[in-house]
């Protein structure tokens, strides 16, 4: 019996996507080589590099647990993420500490215990479980509103913190898990119909630093003064040319012009030291994770593995994608880091947590009645 649940382990980790790992395993090294060259002669900065050492071990240690644990596990214990996460956020809104405009942390003991995080993840097990348990009855509009609830409310939280970018990460997920299990066409114009009329709404709820950024997008010449980041990480992009003017080496790094140029604008940071060339690697590398994800998603017969790997998907690419866009003045500046790369221990570690998922779901996918 040893010898053949030893055989049955050999057996499923040869399913283990390392091509995945070693594109996220790149991009995390990369991101504290960066760290450390952005921090570089900082003494208030000096420890960030290390401290992002510690993160990513902690993250690889998350993921390889993940990965061993059946991911159909998570299913009879999503609705009681839901609650847990719920309640969290509601701690938030009662007893949050207040930091630079916004309350998104509560502290618990010695821990700051950042609510928001979970509810990424959360919203991929949860939206995934509610799709599966009503996989017949998902086509209806009536399910499609209740599962828009479903996510709506913990991104109403999310909303009030405030933290847009990361409820507008909720919804996204919603949509691309619904979309993947088979949203109708009408059911889609609708909601994109809806989504027109609730702009006002939306735009009177934004408090009105959030505002001030999306005016000052639209019409920078209002006071170019705010934009001052925004024309560095331009300026920074532009000064890599072709090849980069080096490591450690770009100047509107190392003199401290561009800001935050370790976490929001450490893409434009990359592009100052290593160019077109190494900003083009840097994207192609996440558009290959997502399609690595993506093919777990194709690979496996089971619904709620497939779904749990599109949600994946769609958070790494629309978390990359306004990151991208604001440092390249393409979006207005939003506050969300670089996917595996920008300086940040509970983005990172959410990020290799949902990495462990979908290669769970690599690790099953030839075994979907196994432990059903």
């Amino acid at each position: 019996m040893t010898a053949i649940l030893q055989t049955h382990r050999r057996q499923l980790w040869q399913h283990f996507d390392i091509v995945l790992l070693a594109l996220v395993s790149m991009l995390v090294i990369i991101g504290i080589a960066m760290i450390r060259s952005t921090t570089f002669e900082s003494p208030e900065l000096a420890a960030y590099p290390f401290v992002q050492i510690r993160w990513a071990i902690i993250g690889l240690i998350v993921l390889f647990v993940m990965a061993a644990v059946d991911y159909r596990y998570w299913r009879p214990l999503a609705r009681p993420i839901y609650i847990f996460v719920f309640v969290w956020l509601l701690a938030v809104a009662v007893a949050g500490i207040a930091e630079f405009g916004a309350t998104r942390r509560v502290l618990l003991g010695s821990l700051y215990i950042q609510p928001s995080e979970m509810a990424k993840i959360g919203t991929i097990l949860w939206i995934s479980d509610f799709v599966h348990h009503f996989r017949e009855k998902i086509k209806e509009f009536k399910w499609v509103l209740i599962s828009l609830a479903y996510a709506g409310i913990p991104a109403g939280l999310v909303l009030m913190e405030p933290n847009l970018s990361t409820a507008i990460m909720v919804m996204i997920v919603w949509f691309a898990i619904m979309f993947a299990a088979g949203l109708k066409w009408q059911h889609i114009l609708i909601f994109i119909v809806a989504g027109i009329v609730a702009i006002p709404f939306l735009w009177f709820v934004m408090q009105d630093y959030q505002r001030l950024r999306i005016i000052r997008f639209i019409n920078p010449s209002l006071d170019p003064s705010a934009e001052y980041n925004v024309l560095q990480s331009l300026i920074s992009i532009g000064s890599g040319g072709l090849f980069g003017e080096g490591y450690n080496h770009a100047s509107q790094v190392n003199l401290r012009f561009l800001k935050v140029r370790h976490t929001d604008f450490i893409f434009a940071s990359l592009s100052a030291e290593f160019g077109f060339v190494g900003a083009a690697l840097l994207i192609i590398t996440l558009a290959l994770i997502i399609f690595r994800i993506l093919r777990v998603a194709r690979m496996t017969d089971d619904p709620f593995g497939a779904l749990i790997c599109y949600g994946v998907a769609a958070m790494v690419f629309y978390q990359s994608f306004f990151n991208l866009g604001m440092n390249m003045n393409l979006l207005p500046v939003t506050g969300l880091p670089l996917p595996f790369v920008s300086y940040g221990g509970s983005a990172l570690v959410t990020y290799m947590f949902a990495i462990g998922l979908v290669e769970s779901v690599a690790l099953r996918h030839k075994l979907t009645d196994y432990g059903s």
